[in-house]
């Protein structure tokens, strides 16, 4: 085989609309993961990143030198960089090979196609060594798991689904050799989620099946890291990290001797075995992202969330008691939710002892029940798509039924000002004060963007709406049909949702 030069390329955020989450500063590890394993599969090959969230731009790399070009995105970095993407293509060889994974590729892989040949739809690392070797040996890519592509008839086609077993990926630390001071490094020490969140979309990329790496292996993998970057303290993007105890309980052990502090996600009931809680702790596990959603039993009920709300807020002050700060989303936007609601839930937020509440807004990708037989709860029409805020959470993508999206979005700008209030009027310990400040100061970065974003909804939703403000619907999805009703049409000829065992490996 050919000595290979890859890029890898980390789209970022559009500059007006930045993340307001305080894990901004960090990276996507899906990139360096699948980056890491081409470079262990093809050893000869000249691996390159080109990191967007630092600042480093793919137009300062020689395009026209690679043979394969892999890109990750999620929905608001491919619609934040369609210039970056129209200046690879025009400045890539014309045997240069386009790969584009991550959420919007796995969910929208029509949209990712229009740039890219290849799209993965689940997990990337062997799907982008199978299609490397398929390519170079001249052989057919219909093997190939978990791709996405355009077939010689015109349409969509979408290969089969594959979930795979045990891995022991770690991410090069070589990757990282031009990575500014980090605030967090991310790593994965496990996948798969057992249970069964509604909008979950990590679980369609990743399954429900749990998988960890081993505790030697992941030692091995954060202490590169540590010696590259200086960076120790480690965002851990498993979906349910304490999805199994005794697993937490040996990687506790392996890290008690070493000076490093993790933020991992878990559910709510981890509070439920506060000796596991305090085990880590003593390891340097200090905050979760935990999944609480809403304090209101119908939003949870909603979303399939098999939590019982009236236990939550005693559980989140019990982890406030024993200083582990917890991150959580906080949902907004279903029909039972008016801006009275909106309001308490911010309010319930400071009086549970949530530390860093991000306040967001969720929709489906299009098309997912028609295209993948996969459950969706925003009906197509009412998604607004093509913008850099599309699937950008903290940003309202969606034509509410019982309110316009400049008043949801303004509802979530002011649960802000709502939770901060109320926050330091109960916090007195110094330690989690300055905390607060920090994700303050974090949260007013956006301030501008969300306000840029509530007079673009005024003005598109300005149709939509009757002056009482209840959404015009069938005029809604009429205006969607006549864009989209084309697109929709073509998507039905690559449907998978009778392929009972596509849809079954699919599904969340």
């Amino acid at each position: 085989m050919r000595d290979l030069k890859i890029l890898c390329v980390q789209l970022g955020f559009h500059e007006s609309y930045p993340d307001a989450s305080t894990l901004a500063t960090t990276y996507n590890d899906g990139i360096y993961y699948v980056a890491s394993f081409v470079q262990h599969e093809f050893p000869a090959a000249r691996v390159e990143m080109c990191q967007m969230f630092w600042g480093e731009k793919p137009g300062d790399f020689p395009l026209a030198e690679y043979d394969y070009i892999l890109i990750s995105a999620l929905a608001t970095h491919f619609w934040s960089n369609i210039e970056t993407l129209e200046l690879i293509k025009r400045h890539k060889r014309s045997d240069c090979v386009v790969v584009m994974g991550g959420p919007h590729a796995a969910f929208a892989p029509y949209e990712a196609l229009r740039y890219a040949d290849y799209a993965v739809t689940a997990e990337g690392e062997i799907p982008c060594v199978q299609l490397i070797r398929a390519l170079e040996d001249g052989q057919a890519v219909t093997d190939v798991d978990n791709l996405a592509y355009i077939g010689a008839d015109g349409r969509l086609t979408l290969n089969k689904v594959t979930r795979f077993g045990s891995f022991a990926n770690a991410i090069n630390p070589k990757l990282l050799a031009r990575a500014p001071k980090l605030h967090w490094a991310t790593v994965s020490m496990s996948r798969g989620c057992p249970f069964n969140c509604s909008f979950c979309y990590a679980i369609r990329l990743l399954g429900r099946r749990f998988r960890t790496k081993t505790a030697q292996d992941v030692r091995s993998e954060l202490d590169a890291i540590h010696q590259q970057t200086g960076c120790n303290r480690f965002y851990v993007t498993d979906l349910n990290f304490t999805t199994r105890k005794d697993y937490c309980r040996e990687i506790a052990e392996t890290f008690r001797d070493r000076d490093y502090k993790f933020i991992a996600m878990s559910r709510i009931n981890h509070a439920d075995d506060m000796d596991l809680v305090l085990d880590l702790k003593r390891s340097g596990f200090e905050e979760y992202c935990l999944g609480v959603e809403s304090e209101d039993p119908s939003v949870l009920q909603a979303f399939n969330k098999r939590v019982d709300a009236s236990e939550q807020t005693e559980r989140l002050l019990r982890f406030a008691e024993h200083d582990i700060a917890i991150h959580s989303a906080i949902i907004f936007g279903l029909d039972v939710q008016d801006r009275q609601a909106i309001e308490a839930t911010a309010y319930w937020c400071a009086e549970a002892r949530i530390m860093h509440p991000v306040f967001v807004c969720l929709a489906e990708y299009p098309f997912q029940d028609l295209l993948f037989g996969a459950r969706q709860d925003i009906e197509d029409h009412r998604i607004i798509m093509e913008v850099p805020t599309y699937q950008h959470y903290s940003f309202v993508g969606i034509f509410p039924r019982h309110m316009r999206p400049s008043e949801l979005q303004q509802g979530i700008l002011d649960s802000y000002d709502i939770f901060f209030k109320r926050a330091f009027e109960i916090e007195r310990r110094p330690q989690r004060r300055a905390r607060l400040k920090a994700y303050a100061r974090s949260v007013e970065r956006g301030r501008a963007g969300m306000e840029q974003h509530i007079r673009f909804l005024a003005e598109l939703e300005k149709p939509y709406y009757t002056t009482a403000g209840t959404l015009k619907e069938d005029l809604l999805k009429a205006d969607f049909d006549t864009r989209y009703g084309d697109l929709r049409t073509w998507l039905q000829g690559s449907s998978r949702r009778s392929d009972v065992e596509f849809v079954k490996a699919y599904a969340r």
